[in-house]
């Protein structure tokens, strides 16, 4: 746990052990812990994903002592703030690999499995602390649709960061199109991941905890919805005790089914749930519905003496919605009831490291997964055909073999939307997008029942407006870090000397020791021979220093092969290094450095001869 986020779980202790012994030295405890730890109510506090997930609920959490409305209200301002930065996706998450960043905002931006297991429980917190139905909207967004693809369907390993698109789950760098280097999308049991194996196990018994809550006026609440059974003492006086079961295949289904047993008649009320999603829910008991026409984010109350055999059943119809996302180029995605739903990806497992009984996983797309999706945009629905599965639920219902409700729709492929050489998929194009391929029957499924999936789409267009998509170009320079420094690589800035702070700099900072790697693309293929490269070195001023060794290579035919160098690497400070190599044809050479123990280093100027 970041120190960012000391003060939530903080507040939390405190007031579970303040209702048990009633010790006032506690409730100024909460307020200093409120005052003197990160201040969620002034503002987003820290970026990084998992802290946003645990820390905005902070204010809310301390209103129960302030019973000041502001406190509440920041939570709801924080949470608003990221969303409509970086969470304009389906699935209930937001893009944080690892922490959020300016110009990173699409849906192949990722998030850390254990983001998802912390935002889900805060939203529980503040639906059991408010009682607001919209919270449950929330927690099931991301349980529904995220959660359940960042692990395997066995749940014998996870991914480090999973992304609402995502056409490739291996081994390989993603740095910096996703912030974190190394091995971040593969399914690993191990220690590869830190935090996340660590919660990951939490989501879904934290999800069972908080599927019935008590209510002030000694009665019971649904709000969340699952197969479930709740026993508890009810009614006025000294109650009766009573158990509910719940037989549902919900999110799959449109009913949840319910049985009240109890030893004697006992009168309490019953609130039932009805998301935000939902309109015309209908309520029966004992088979006959009720006169009660609820709307969205409410809840029923069913107040009446009940008897053992006593059935409720709550029918939620689930309508098709096409979502469009304006700050992601217009793309749109598929929601039906709580389920988002992606396009269904064949794939390959393969095992790398591990054990026989705990290997580590990859999967790699087998079939096309760029499809824009042709939509009728007088009646969106109308462009999709629900088909169920034959059979009864699987016991692990998350995985494309098993999806109990898929949609047929029509789509087109867009040649142009690639992935990238990083093997991300390519930014989402802008809509409406021209297409000349031919329509085609896809089939989308529950975007959790997904490991590799587009759930945000390319609408196809053919009017005046659709436009062809972009072909994608990588930029100049790629490096092993995330940095905004790229360009001053080549910019034609000549330094004075080395340690020159006057001009642009790119270095690998703040990595220290071991390999690191920078790219230069040319506009087209060209023979060269010959680079130099000016080095950084802030030596009695920060912690940059010429590197001990390096190379270079080129990229031939699918993989980077070194030149053959006809000089020396030269190493020295305050001067143009050059290398001569025999001559290669490439588009892109890369330049690998090994760095010195404990230092970082860097570059003034990298410049490229021909033949």
């Amino acid at each position: 746990m970041h120190w960012s986020q000391l003060n939530t779980p903080y507040l939390e202790s405190i007031f579970w052990t303040y209702n048990r012994t009633g010790q006032e030295w506690l409730l100024d405890l909460a307020h200093r812990g409120h005052e003197q730890t990160v201040r969620w109510d002034e503002g987003v506090a820290n970026w990084h994903g998992v802290n946003i997930c645990q820390g905005f609920r902070e204010p809310a959490q301390y209103f129960v002592l302030s019973q000041d409305r502001k406190d509440w209200d920041a939570s709801e301002r924080v949470y608003r703030t990221v969303m409509t930065l970086y969470g304009q996706v389906p699935g209930g998450m937001f893009g944080a690999d690892e922490n959020c960043r300016g110009g990173y905002h699409g849906p192949r931006q990722a998030a850390e499995t254990c983001s998802m297991v912390e935002f889900m429980h805060s939203f529980e917190m503040l639906l059991g602390l408010s009682g607001d139905p919209t919270y449950a909207d929330r927690c099931e967004d991301v349980a529904f649709n995220s959660l359940p693809a960042a692990m395997t369907p066995d749940a014998k390993a996870l991914r480090y960061l999973t992304a609402p698109n995502m056409v490739r789950s291996d081994r390989l760098n993603k740095a910096p199109g996703v912030q974190n280097s190394g091995c971040m999308f593969a399914f690993s049991p191990d220690e590869r991941y830190r935090c996340c194996q660590h919660n990951v196990s939490h989501g879904w018994p934290y999800y069972a905890e908080h599927l019935w809550m008590a209510t002030r006026d000694n009665g019971l609440a649904a709000v969340l919805y699952a197969a479930s059974a709740v026993t508890a003492t009810v009614g006025a006086g000294d109650g009766a005790e009573v158990r509910i079961e719940a037989s549902t295949a919900y999110p799959f289904e449109e009913a949840v089914r319910m049985r009240v047993s109890t030893e004697k008649p006992v009168k309490f009320p019953l609130y039932l749930r009805i998301p935000g999603w939902c309109a015309g829910a209908a309520v029966s008991v004992n088979g006959s519905r009720l006169d009660a026409k609820p709307g969205p984010l409410t809840y029923v109350r069913v107040e009446r003496e009940w008897a053992d055999g006593d059935t409720v059943e709550v029918e939620l119809p689930m309508a098709i919605e096409v979502k469009t996302w304006e700050t992601n180029g217009d793309s749109v995605s598929v929601l039906r009831g709580p389920l988002a739903y992606s396009l269904k990806i064949e794939g390959y497992w393969g095992t790398f490291d591990g054990t026989e009984t705990w290997p580590n996983f990859e999967l790699v797309p087998t079939a096309p997964w760029h499809y824009g999706l042709i939509v009728d945009e007088t009646q969106p629905a109308a462009s999709f055909e629900v088909v169920r599965r034959a059979g009864p639920l699987e016991p692990q219902p998350f995985k494309p073999e098993a999806a109990p409700i898929a949609l047929k729709a029509r789509g087109k492929r867009i040649s142009n939307w690639q992935a990238d050489y990083l093997g991300l998929v390519g930014s989402v194009p802008p809509s409406p997008v021209k297409s000349a391929e031919p329509a085609e029957v896809i089939t989308l499924i529950p975007m959790g029942c997904t490991r590799l999936r587009i759930s945000a789409f390319p609408r196809i267009g053919e009017g005046p407006d659709a436009r062809e998509a972009p072909v994608p170009r990588p930029p100049r320079h790629l490096a092993s870090v995330d940095t905004e420094h790229l360009n001053a690589l080549s910019d034609g800035a000549i330094p004075a000397r080395s340690s020159d702070r006057s001009i642009p700099r790119f270095t690998w900072w703040d990595h220290k020791g071991g390999r690191e790697w920078v790219t230069y693309r040319f506009k087209q293929a060209r023979t060269v021979s010959s680079c130099e490269v000016y080095w950084f070195d802030d030596s009695g001023m920060g912690a940059c220093r010429v590197p001990v060794s390096w190379e270079v290579f080129y990229w031939h035919k699918g993989g980077w092969m070194p030149v053959r160098a006809t000089s020396d690497y030269p190493i020295e400070k305050d001067r143009f290094n050059r290398v001569t190599f025999e001559p290669v044809r490439a588009e892109v050479l890369r330049l690998e450095v090994h760095m010195r123990d404990g230092f970082s280093a860097g570059i003034l100027e990298w410049r490229v001869g021909a033949e």
